[in-house]
């Protein structure tokens, strides 16, 4: 495969230009091409079903502030049958996730708190 017909695959999946790919494209063509094969690791292995794998990618990329991300991972779960309510489940759970790191890193804060008032 080479890297119009690699752009054209993702092109196909996302339903849209990959942008970033095409810019990368010009500039190190070999980095678009290992960043497939990440993707193609990361989404293979056959213990979580890839339906699960697009849902935890939602919801880790809105939790890590990736909009874009969000974006994608959303439009390739709609394409492949995930429903809305799925994807507002995922993204749900992840704001509780990431809400509850706030309480673990004041912890010791809270300690201090406590404390102070014993």
């Amino acid at each position: 495969m080479d890297i119009k017909e690699l752009l054209k695959a993702m092109e196909d999946e996302l339903g849209s230009e990959p942008e970033t790919m095409v810019l990368l494209s010009k500039l190190h063509e070999k980095s678009v091409f290992e960043h497939a094969a990440n993707k193609n690791f990361a989404m293979g292995g056959e213990h979580i079903p890839p339906k699960y794998k697009l849902l935890m990618s939602i919801a880790i990329s809105a939790a890590l502030g990736f909009e874009g991300c969000a974006e994608i991972y959303t439009t390739v779960a709609k394409k492949k049958g995930v429903t809305a309510d799925e994807i507002m489940e995922a993204i749900m759970l992840a704001r509780f996730v990431k809400g509850t790191t706030v309480l673990n890193t004041a912890t010791n804060a809270l300690k201090l708190l406590v404390n102070k008032e014993n």
